[in-house]
């Protein structure tokens, strides 16, 4: 069943929740094999899953980004229905409009929010709305977008909703590249270089594994991967799972986020270091 008015969507979520629990995988469309993969956990169980497809100018900083944004609507439909997703929203463009904004503090300004001003309480403020009209019992996430994941736990935590976070393993290319509907504008000329950045990770994750890791290394390896042809390494950072903190003196879970751009389009991913090898090995001590 297509949705298009929020009217329509409330009641019909208002009958099938008394029923029925609520699965939702919002997205910006252009669908993948990442994304069939959260539709097909949804689908594991008796419950109801909604797909949101919704190209949200909010959290665009620039107006060619949002323009040049992949759209194939029509494609995404018939996959959808081809896996029988029960539920699609598709909101119109003024689901957007609002003259409220939602300040996400230091989570926000980390990692992408660094050169992307905006792009998080962008998110914020469509994924609350989409949390109130919806009230799913579940919201099902990739891990590529990991900072993504933190402001919505962050939202839904604040404001009290109920919404369970299920977070599922980045979805991967065959030559590693995490999947993301911006893996098609690369060109031909530049797509060998994709596999780099999924080696980078895990060579990183290998040093510290094997070797301890000092943090300077990362200079290093970012002079390096701008000899191989990236026009630009947006970040390599280790920090802290949880909220993005800076690594200190106590062990703690953490995990390596990269973010490159290749002919003008900006890709990222990361990658959890294990805990015990972390502990084993004294990271915190050695990237000091």
């Amino acid at each position: 069943m297509i949705i298009q008015t929020i009217k329509v969507l409330t009641e019909t979520l208002e009958k099938i929740r008394r029923k029925k629990t609520i699965n939702f995988i919002p997205t910006m469309g252009n669908l993948h094999e990442g994304h069939l993969s959260l539709i097909k956990k949804s689908q594991k169980e008796d419950y109801v899953s909604l797909v949101s497809i919704f190209v949200n100018p909010l959290q665009f900083s620039e107006k060619n980004d949002f323009k040049n944004y992949p759209r194939t609507l029509k494609k995404d439909l018939e996959l959808l229905k081809q896996h029988n997703v029960d539920l699609i929203f598709l909101p119109k463009e003024n689901f957007a409009n609002t003259s409220l904004s939602i300040d996400i503090g230091q989570l926000g300004k980390k990692l992408c929010g660094k050169d992307r001003p905006g792009h998080f309480s962008g998110v914020a403020l469509i994924i609350l709305k989409f949390l109130n009209l919806i009230q799913p019992h579940f919201l099902i996430l990739g891990q590529k977008d990991y900072q993504q994941i933190l402001v919505i736990k962050k939202l839904i935590k604040d404001f009290f909703f109920k919404t369970k976070v299920i977070i599922l393993p980045t979805f991967r290319e065959n030559n590693g590249l995490a999947m993301s509907s911006r893996n098609r504008l690369i060109s031909g000329k530049k797509k060998h270089l994709t596999k780099i950045i999924f080696e980078t990770l895990k060579a990183i994750e290998f040093d510290i594994q094997n070797f301890g890791f000092k943090k300077k290394k990362l200079n290093s390896i970012r002079l390096k991967l701008l000899k191989q042809g990236f026009e630009k390494v947006n970040y390599i950072e280790i920090l802290k799972e949880k909220n993005l903190s800076k690594l200190d003196s106590k062990p703690s879970k953490s995990r390596i986020f990269i973010s490159i751009t290749i002919d003008g389009i900006r890709l990222i991913d990361n990658i959890s270091i294990r805990k015990k090898l972390v502990e084993q090995k004294g990271l915190i001590k050695t990237m000091k």
